[in-house]
Protein backbone atom coordinates (compact mmCIF):
# COMPACT_ATOMS: atom_id res chain seq x y z
CA UNK A 1 0.00 0.00 0.00
CA UNK A 2 1.51 3.34 -1.06
CA UNK A 3 2.17 6.17 1.91
CA UNK A 4 -0.42 8.67 2.97
CA UNK A 5 0.41 12.07 2.45
CA UNK A 6 -1.09 14.96 3.98
CA UNK A 7 -2.34 17.92 2.09
CA UNK A 8 -4.71 21.24 1.96
CA UNK A 9 -7.99 21.06 -0.32
CA UNK A 10 -7.83 24.14 -2.73
CA UNK A 11 -10.84 23.26 -4.43
CA UNK A 12 -13.76 20.57 -4.50
CA UNK A 13 -16.19 19.50 -7.65
CA UNK A 14 -19.11 17.07 -7.70
CA UNK A 15 -17.76 14.12 -5.95
CA UNK A 16 -13.89 15.13 -6.47
CA UNK A 17 -11.33 17.10 -3.98
CA UNK A 18 -8.56 18.53 -5.09
CA UNK A 19 -6.00 18.73 -2.86
CA UNK A 20 -2.53 20.27 -2.80
CA UNK A 21 0.05 17.71 -0.93
CA UNK A 22 2.49 18.97 1.20
CA UNK A 23 5.59 17.50 -1.41
CA UNK A 24 4.15 20.50 -4.01
CA UNK A 25 1.82 18.07 -6.25
CA UNK A 26 -1.97 18.66 -6.94
CA UNK A 27 -4.16 15.65 -6.70
CA UNK A 28 -7.41 14.78 -8.24
CA UNK A 29 -9.27 13.01 -5.02
CA UNK A 30 -11.78 10.83 -3.98
CA UNK A 31 -12.97 9.52 -0.91
CA UNK A 32 -12.50 6.36 0.54
CA UNK A 33 -15.77 4.43 0.85
CA UNK A 34 -15.99 4.81 4.74
CA UNK A 35 -15.96 8.35 4.47
CA UNK A 36 -18.26 8.79 1.46
CA UNK A 37 -20.83 6.60 3.50
CA UNK A 38 -20.23 8.48 6.45
CA UNK A 39 -21.30 11.68 3.94
CA UNK A 40 -23.50 10.47 2.50
CA UNK A 41 -25.62 9.42 6.16
CA UNK A 42 -24.88 13.35 7.61
CA UNK A 43 -26.32 14.63 4.20
CA UNK A 44 -29.34 12.08 4.08
CA UNK A 45 -32.85 14.52 5.19
CA UNK A 46 -33.78 14.24 9.03
CA UNK A 47 -37.04 12.66 7.82
CA UNK A 48 -36.05 10.08 5.44
CA UNK A 49 -37.80 6.73 6.10
CA UNK A 50 -37.26 3.48 4.91
CA UNK A 51 -39.31 2.50 1.61
CA UNK A 52 -40.39 -0.67 3.43
CA UNK A 53 -42.35 -0.75 7.06
CA UNK A 54 -40.54 -2.53 10.23
CA UNK A 55 -42.39 -5.17 11.55
CA UNK A 56 -41.91 -3.43 15.37
CA UNK A 57 -40.18 -0.05 16.34
CA UNK A 58 -36.25 -0.63 16.75
CA UNK A 59 -33.64 -0.01 19.03
CA UNK A 60 -31.11 3.73 17.95
CA UNK A 61 -28.51 2.17 16.03
CA UNK A 62 -25.47 4.11 15.58
CA UNK A 63 -23.78 6.29 13.16
CA UNK A 64 -21.29 5.15 11.31
CA UNK A 65 -18.02 7.80 11.89
CA UNK A 66 -15.41 8.78 9.33
CA UNK A 67 -11.85 7.71 9.69
CA UNK A 68 -10.45 9.99 12.66
CA UNK A 69 -13.18 10.39 15.75
CA UNK A 70 -13.55 14.45 15.10
CA UNK A 71 -13.13 14.70 11.22
CA UNK A 72 -15.78 16.44 9.49
CA UNK A 73 -17.90 14.76 7.21
CA UNK A 74 -18.28 17.18 4.86
CA UNK A 75 -15.09 18.09 3.68
CA UNK A 76 -14.65 21.92 2.88
CA UNK A 77 -12.14 23.84 0.80
CA UNK A 78 -9.68 24.66 3.24
CA UNK A 79 -9.67 21.40 5.06
CA UNK A 80 -6.17 19.71 6.05
CA UNK A 81 -6.53 15.75 4.78
CA UNK A 82 -4.71 12.58 4.47
CA UNK A 83 -4.75 10.57 1.24
CA UNK A 84 -3.42 7.67 -0.51
CA UNK A 85 -2.09 8.49 -3.93
CA UNK A 86 -2.95 7.07 -6.58
CA UNK A 87 -0.99 7.79 -9.69
CA UNK A 88 0.79 10.82 -10.52
CA UNK A 89 -1.85 12.94 -9.66
CA UNK A 90 -4.78 11.36 -7.99
CA UNK A 91 -5.89 9.90 -5.16
CA UNK A 92 -8.31 8.70 -2.20
CA UNK A 93 -8.85 10.72 0.79
CA UNK A 94 -8.48 8.39 4.09
CA UNK A 95 -9.49 10.85 6.82
CA UNK A 96 -9.52 14.78 7.56
CA UNK A 97 -7.60 16.59 10.08
CA UNK A 98 -9.20 18.02 12.91
CA UNK A 99 -10.65 21.65 12.01
CA UNK A 100 -8.89 24.86 13.64
CA UNK A 101 -12.55 26.50 13.01
CA UNK A 102 -14.68 27.44 9.79
CA UNK A 103 -16.82 30.03 8.86
CA UNK A 104 -20.58 29.11 7.76
CA UNK A 105 -23.52 30.41 6.54
CA UNK A 106 -26.76 29.08 6.37
CA UNK A 107 -28.17 27.40 3.03
CA UNK A 108 -31.42 28.71 3.32
CA UNK A 109 -32.65 26.95 0.14
CA UNK A 110 -31.76 23.27 1.91
CA UNK A 111 -31.86 24.55 5.40
CA UNK A 112 -28.42 23.07 5.82
CA UNK A 113 -25.06 24.70 6.76
CA UNK A 114 -22.72 25.59 3.55
CA UNK A 115 -19.26 25.84 4.75
CA UNK A 116 -17.47 28.84 3.11
CA UNK A 117 -13.73 28.06 4.33
CA UNK A 118 -11.89 26.13 6.61
CA UNK A 119 -8.69 26.75 8.94
CA UNK A 120 -8.81 30.65 8.06
CA UNK A 121 -6.41 33.03 9.66
CA UNK A 122 -7.93 35.91 8.08
CA UNK A 123 -11.68 37.60 6.48
CA UNK A 124 -11.20 40.50 4.58
CA UNK A 125 -15.02 41.70 3.78
CA UNK A 126 -14.73 44.05 0.76
CA UNK A 127 -17.75 46.10 0.27
CA UNK A 128 -17.55 49.24 -2.04
CA UNK A 129 -18.39 52.74 -0.91
CA UNK A 130 -20.38 53.64 -4.19
CA UNK A 131 -21.65 51.82 -7.35
CA UNK A 132 -23.33 49.51 -5.60
CA UNK A 133 -23.98 51.53 -2.76
CA UNK A 134 -22.65 49.80 0.73
CA UNK A 135 -25.57 47.32 2.99
CA UNK A 136 -23.91 47.31 6.24
CA UNK A 137 -26.59 45.49 7.79
CA UNK A 138 -25.13 42.25 5.70
CA UNK A 139 -22.07 43.77 6.56
CA UNK A 140 -22.94 42.97 10.24
CA UNK A 141 -24.17 39.61 8.95
CA UNK A 142 -20.96 38.90 8.47
CA UNK A 143 -19.64 40.34 11.55
CA UNK A 144 -21.78 37.87 13.16
CA UNK A 145 -20.17 35.14 11.13
CA UNK A 146 -16.28 35.84 11.97
CA UNK A 147 -17.50 36.51 15.66
CA UNK A 148 -18.91 33.55 16.58
CA UNK A 149 -16.09 31.67 14.77
CA UNK A 150 -13.32 34.00 16.04
CA UNK A 151 -11.55 34.70 12.88
CA UNK A 152 -9.85 37.92 12.74
CA UNK A 153 -11.79 40.28 10.47
CA UNK A 154 -10.64 43.20 8.12
CA UNK A 155 -13.03 45.69 6.09
CA UNK A 156 -11.79 46.96 3.23
CA UNK A 157 -13.99 49.40 1.56
CA UNK A 158 -13.12 49.37 -2.30
CA UNK A 159 -13.70 52.52 -4.84
CA UNK A 160 -12.64 54.81 -2.85
CA UNK A 161 -11.81 56.82 -5.96
CA UNK A 162 -15.67 57.57 -6.49
CA UNK A 163 -15.43 59.32 -3.07
CA UNK A 164 -16.57 59.39 0.68
CA UNK A 165 -19.43 60.45 1.49
CA UNK A 166 -20.24 62.06 5.54
CA UNK A 167 -22.51 58.83 5.76
CA UNK A 168 -18.92 56.54 5.07
CA UNK A 169 -16.97 58.57 7.05
CA UNK A 170 -19.08 58.12 9.55
CA UNK A 171 -19.85 54.25 9.01
CA UNK A 172 -15.99 54.15 8.96
CA UNK A 173 -15.42 55.82 12.30
CA UNK A 174 -18.21 53.44 13.87
CA UNK A 175 -16.40 50.29 12.41
CA UNK A 176 -12.94 51.40 13.51
CA UNK A 177 -14.31 52.51 16.53
CA UNK A 178 -15.56 48.97 17.04
CA UNK A 179 -11.70 47.98 16.48
CA UNK A 180 -12.06 46.51 13.14
CA UNK A 181 -9.40 47.06 10.93
CA UNK A 182 -10.68 49.57 7.74
CA UNK A 183 -8.47 49.39 4.40
CA UNK A 184 -9.68 51.78 1.77
CA UNK A 185 -9.04 50.73 -1.62
CA UNK A 186 -8.70 51.85 -5.01
CA UNK A 187 -7.75 49.88 -8.37
CA UNK A 188 -7.90 53.37 -10.28
CA UNK A 189 -5.83 55.48 -7.97
CA UNK A 190 -3.69 52.54 -6.37
CA UNK A 191 -4.71 53.35 -2.87
CA UNK A 192 -4.46 50.40 -0.22
CA UNK A 193 -3.48 47.72 -2.45
CA UNK A 194 0.27 47.06 -0.73
CA UNK A 195 -1.38 47.09 2.60
CA UNK A 196 -4.00 44.96 1.11
CA UNK A 197 -1.29 42.10 0.11
CA UNK A 198 0.83 42.90 3.20
CA UNK A 199 -2.01 41.60 5.98
CA UNK A 200 -3.12 38.29 3.16
CA UNK A 201 1.15 37.51 3.30
CA UNK A 202 1.34 34.03 5.40
CA UNK A 203 -2.11 33.51 6.01
CA UNK A 204 -5.07 31.29 4.71
CA UNK A 205 -7.64 34.25 3.77
CA UNK A 206 -11.29 34.19 2.62
CA UNK A 207 -12.02 37.58 0.48
CA UNK A 208 -15.94 37.65 0.01
CA UNK A 209 -18.41 40.38 0.31
CA UNK A 210 -21.33 41.26 -2.05
CA UNK A 211 -21.34 41.08 -6.03
CA UNK A 212 -20.16 44.33 -7.85
CA UNK A 213 -17.80 45.67 -5.18
CA UNK A 214 -14.33 44.83 -7.07
CA UNK A 215 -13.04 41.84 -5.24
CA UNK A 216 -12.31 40.03 -8.87
CA UNK A 217 -9.89 43.32 -9.42
CA UNK A 218 -8.68 43.26 -6.28
CA UNK A 219 -7.63 39.69 -6.48
CA UNK A 220 -6.31 40.57 -9.97
CA UNK A 221 -4.15 43.17 -8.76
CA UNK A 222 -2.32 41.63 -5.82
CA UNK A 223 -2.17 38.29 -7.48
CA UNK A 224 -1.47 39.09 -11.37
CA UNK A 225 -1.07 35.30 -11.93
CA UNK A 226 -4.22 33.99 -10.37
CA UNK A 227 -5.55 32.84 -13.80
CA UNK A 228 -2.56 31.41 -14.91
CA UNK A 229 -2.28 29.38 -11.48
CA UNK A 230 -6.20 27.96 -11.59
CA UNK A 231 -5.75 26.63 -14.98
CA UNK A 232 -2.08 25.43 -13.86
CA UNK A 233 -4.61 23.20 -11.28
CA UNK A 234 -7.02 21.95 -14.19
CA UNK A 235 -3.63 21.02 -16.50
CA UNK A 236 -2.35 19.31 -13.43
CA UNK A 237 -5.07 17.27 -12.64
CA UNK A 238 -6.50 16.70 -16.04
CA UNK A 239 -9.65 17.03 -15.20
CA UNK A 240 -10.49 20.48 -16.44
CA UNK A 241 -13.87 19.59 -17.27
CA UNK A 242 -14.67 19.00 -13.56
CA UNK A 243 -16.53 22.56 -12.76
CA UNK A 244 -15.59 23.50 -9.08
CA UNK A 245 -18.21 24.72 -6.97
CA UNK A 246 -18.01 27.56 -4.37
CA UNK A 247 -14.37 29.00 -3.51
CA UNK A 248 -10.79 28.20 -4.86
CA UNK A 249 -7.77 28.43 -2.60
CA UNK A 250 -4.69 29.38 -4.87
CA UNK A 251 -1.23 30.00 -3.52
CA UNK A 252 0.06 33.53 -2.85
CA UNK A 253 3.31 34.67 -3.97
CA UNK A 254 4.29 36.34 -0.60
CA UNK A 255 3.04 32.86 0.85
CA UNK A 256 -0.13 31.86 2.39
CA UNK A 257 -3.65 31.01 0.47
CA UNK A 258 -6.23 33.40 -0.46
CA UNK A 259 -9.81 32.15 -1.27
CA UNK A 260 -12.38 34.36 -3.29
CA UNK A 261 -16.24 33.56 -2.83
CA UNK A 262 -18.51 34.58 -5.01
CA UNK A 263 -20.63 37.70 -4.38
CA UNK A 264 -23.19 37.15 -1.93
CA UNK A 265 -27.10 38.44 -1.51
CA UNK A 266 -28.40 37.04 1.58
CA UNK A 267 -26.30 35.89 4.53
CA UNK A 268 -28.11 33.84 7.58
CA UNK A 269 -25.84 32.73 10.47
CA UNK A 270 -25.94 29.52 10.74
CA UNK A 271 -26.17 27.52 14.21
CA UNK A 272 -26.03 31.16 16.30
CA UNK A 273 -28.07 30.54 18.78
CA UNK A 274 -30.57 33.83 20.26
CA UNK A 275 -28.89 33.25 23.89
CA UNK A 276 -25.38 33.75 21.97
CA UNK A 277 -26.23 36.69 19.60
CA UNK A 278 -25.60 39.33 21.48
CA UNK A 279 -21.59 38.12 22.17
CA UNK A 280 -21.33 38.12 18.82
CA UNK A 281 -21.78 42.14 18.80
CA UNK A 282 -17.95 43.55 20.10
CA UNK A 283 -19.64 46.89 21.71
CA UNK A 284 -22.27 44.30 23.62
CA UNK A 285 -19.79 42.33 25.66
CA UNK A 286 -19.03 44.33 28.39
CA UNK A 287 -22.68 45.15 28.87
CA UNK A 288 -23.54 40.87 28.82
CA UNK A 289 -24.69 39.71 32.65
CA UNK A 290 -25.51 43.21 33.85
CA UNK A 291 -29.23 43.05 32.87
CA UNK A 292 -32.29 43.34 35.87
CA UNK A 293 -32.97 39.74 34.44
CA UNK A 294 -30.20 36.87 33.82
CA UNK A 295 -32.66 35.44 30.50
CA UNK A 296 -32.88 38.41 29.21
CA UNK A 297 -32.38 38.59 24.81
CA UNK A 298 -31.93 42.88 24.40
CA UNK A 299 -35.05 43.15 22.34
CA UNK A 300 -36.43 46.48 21.94
CA UNK A 301 -39.17 46.19 24.56
CA UNK A 302 -37.05 44.15 27.30
CA UNK A 303 -37.46 45.95 30.75
CA UNK A 304 -34.36 46.76 32.35
CA UNK A 305 -32.26 45.59 29.20
CA UNK A 306 -28.77 47.52 29.87
CA UNK A 307 -27.92 46.91 26.02
CA UNK A 308 -31.07 48.91 25.27
CA UNK A 309 -30.21 51.72 27.98
CA UNK A 310 -26.94 52.36 25.67
CA UNK A 311 -28.45 52.51 22.62
CA UNK A 312 -31.29 55.11 24.11
CA UNK A 313 -27.96 56.41 25.58
CA UNK A 314 -25.78 56.97 22.20
CA UNK A 315 -23.13 54.78 23.54
CA UNK A 316 -24.13 52.08 20.79
CA UNK A 317 -24.76 52.59 17.50
CA UNK A 318 -28.42 52.12 16.52
CA UNK A 319 -28.12 50.52 13.43
CA UNK A 320 -26.07 47.98 15.01
CA UNK A 321 -29.07 47.23 17.65
CA UNK A 322 -31.39 47.18 14.61
CA UNK A 323 -28.80 44.30 13.07
CA UNK A 324 -29.09 42.81 16.14
CA UNK A 325 -32.65 43.19 16.41
CA UNK A 326 -32.81 41.54 12.43
CA UNK A 327 -30.84 38.86 13.28
CA UNK A 328 -32.51 37.92 16.72
CA UNK A 329 -35.94 37.47 14.75
CA UNK A 330 -33.92 35.02 12.13
CA UNK A 331 -32.29 33.27 15.13
CA UNK A 332 -35.84 33.23 17.48
CA UNK A 333 -37.71 31.92 14.23
CA UNK A 334 -34.92 29.18 13.37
Amino acid sequence: MADTLEGLVISRAHGYFVVRTDDGVTRLCTLRGKLRRARALAQRPPNATRTQPTRRPSAPTAVPTPATEDAPVVIAVGDRVRLTPDGPTGGAVEAVVPRRNKLARAAIEANEEQILLANLDLAVLVFAVADPAPHFGLLDRYLVLTEDAGIPTIICLNKIDLGITQDIAAAIDLYAGLGYPVLLTSMVRGVGLDDLRRNLAGRVTLLTGPSGVGKSSLLNTIEPHVSQRIGEISEATGKGRHTTTGVQLFPLRDGGWLADSAGIRELAPWGVAPERLAATFVEFRPLLGTCAYDDCLHEANADGCAIHAAVAAGTIALSRYESYLRLLEEAEAN
